[in-house]
């Protein structure tokens, strides 16, 4: 059986990988882009953003994983918590 797939979370999260490799390899550092930098204390860039962004995905996607597992039982949710996949 195939797990259903959201690919709005996926369009979403792959999004964020991207403007956190944007924001963590600007180029230069000597010559930012300024979107790229992060806002004095009192204003938002979009550089300041991927950190919720991403927090905003991981709980998403636990959301529709959580429930699956709990109907699987303990073992299940133990084996694919300690299982070390390469």
């Amino acid at each position: 059986m195939m797990k259903q797939r959201y690919y709005s979370l996926d369009v979403f999260r792959g999004a964020t990988v991207a403007l956190m490799i944007m924001v963590n390899n600007p180029g230069t550092w000597a010559h930012m882009f300024a979107p790229l930098k992060h806002a004095a204390w009192h204003g938002c860039s979009p550089t300041d953003l991927v950190f919720p962004f991403f927090l905003f995905a991981v709980g998403n996607a636990m959301s529709f994983v959580i429930p699956r597992l709990q109907e699987a039982g303990p073992a299940v949710f133990w084996k694919k918590c300690l299982s070390v996949q390469c």
